[in-house]
Parts: C-alpha cells; sequence; structure tokens
C-alpha cells in the first residue's frame, strides 16, 4: 500500500494538530523507509519479476526488520519514545502526541497486511506470513488506495480551525504529487534493479514528507491575527 497510509497521516493529525503533518507522513510510512536502507544494507532482499499486474511487479524475499509485525510494534514505540523525548517547547499532551506517532508506524503492518501476498511474517522469516492479497485484484486495489487516501483528507479538511487551517494550494500540491507518484508507479516499466528501487524509495519518502511539513506550516501571530474567526 502506498496512498493509504497517506491516508492515515492526514486523518491523525487531525487527532492531534501539534504533530507535523511531515513528521505523520515520515511515521506512517516508516516501514518502507527503513526497508529501501535495509536493502541497500544487503540486510533484507527483494527482487522484480515483471508481471502484467504492476502491483507484483516486486517479489519480497526477506524483509522482517521491518515489515514484520514485531517489527511494527518496536519500530512503532521507538518513534514515541524518540518524538516523547525530542526537546520541544510544546510540552501540552505530549505523551498523547507520541503516542499517535507510535500508533502511525504500527499502522503500517495492518494496511498493507490487506493488500500483499502471503510475505508479511508475523516475527522471523520463518515465522508464519500473512496477507490478504487484495493486490491480485488490480482493480480494487487502486480503489483501495484512493478511498483510504480520501478519507484521510475529508478529515483533515473537515476539522480544520483557525488556529490549524487547511492552505489549500499547498495540499493540492502534496495530493497532485501522491496520486502523480503512485500512478506513475502503475504506469512505468519495472525498474532497471533493486539498487535503483531503494534509493528512489528513501529520496521519494523524505521528499513527500518535506513536501507535507512545507503545506502544513504552522500560521505565524500575524496570520493569525488576521484570519477571521470561525468556530471548530
Amino acid at each position: 500500500m502506498f496512498l493509504g497510509h497517506y491516508g492515515v497521516a492526514f486523518a491523525l493529525k487531525r487527532v492531534e494538530p501539534k504533530i507535523s503533518l511531515g513528521t505523520l507522513f515520515v511515521a506512517a510510512q516508516l516501514a518502507d523507509l527503513l526497508w529501501g536502507c535495509f536493502l541497500l544494507l544487503g540486510w533484507e532482499h527483494a527482487r522484480i519479476v515483471p508481471d502484467p499486474n504492476p502491483l507484483l511487479n516486486f517479489e519480497f524475499l526477506d524483509y522482517p526488520i521491518s515489515h514484520s509485525l514485531v517489527a511494527a510494534l518496536a519500530w512503532g514505540i521507538a518513534a514515541a519514545a524518540a518524538y516523547y523525548s525530542w526537546p520541544t517547547r510544546h510540552t501540552n499532551r505530549h505523551w498523547q502526541a507520541s503516542a499517535l506517532v507510535g500508533a502511525a508506524v504500527a499502522s503500517h503492518y495492518p494496511l498493507d497486511v490487506l493488500v500483499h501476498l502471503r510475505d508479511l511474517p508475523l516475527a522471523g522469516n520463518d515465522s508464519l506470513k500473512i496477507g490478504l492479497g487484495l493486490w491480485n485484484h488490480f482493480g480494487l486495489s487502486v480503489a483501495l488506495e484512493l478511498l483510504t487516501l480520501a478519507l484521510g483528507l475529508a478529515v483533515y479538511i473537515g476539522f480544520r480551525s483557525r488556529r490549524h487551517p487547511v492552505r489549500v494550494g499547498r495540499l493540492v500540491v502534496v495530493v497532485v504529487v501522491l496520486v502523480g507518484v503512485y500512478a506513475a508507479a502503475l504506469l512505468a516499466p519495472p525498474p532497471s534493479g533493486m539498487t535503483t528501487v531503494a534509493v528512489s524509495d528513501i529520496l521519494l519518502l523524505l521528499v513527500v514528507a518535506a513536501l507535507a511539513a512545507w503545506a502544513d506550516r504552522q500560521p505565524t501571530p500575524a496570520e493569525l491575527a488576521a484570519a477571521p474567526r470561525a468556530p471548530r
């Protein structure tokens, strides 16, 4: 799954507005970010298997450090602890915000279970592997991705407030980039090699997170003073 993870990030932003949307974008896709790093390090492995269904162009050979259930929970706890310990002046509800960052990280696994084939381990590579296999059904998979993103956007836009506005132009840029990248991945030929996949994965996820932080920048005091008052 790709777009669906960002739908979760958009929704969680409105649960706790103090968290940067860029942080939530990284958290929701931390498993894939780590996967790219571990591919380069040779700790996890996958291969390209061209298929008429572009959702099945990769065979994930082993990735228990980034994509097992145990890893999702462990990385979620680590991310929550890191966010909690990060220096900040905004300590109100800080533990709740930290818990949501951890939840965003852990949410990656159940969403992936919906679409992956039976290749997601519970723990180590030799443990039980699960996956409902929606990737076998191209139309359903794409519809689920778009629906999950749309629901997250609806929460993000619908629960905006004066102190936490929606910058429409910037949000459009982020959404166009997300959907454009997803469409390109479906329409483009399989990549040339896994090193290209790993590097592209890391760069893409970081750039998209930076765009999200830019789109969700907190208003300045002057902007707040000039903004019309409206009910939350």
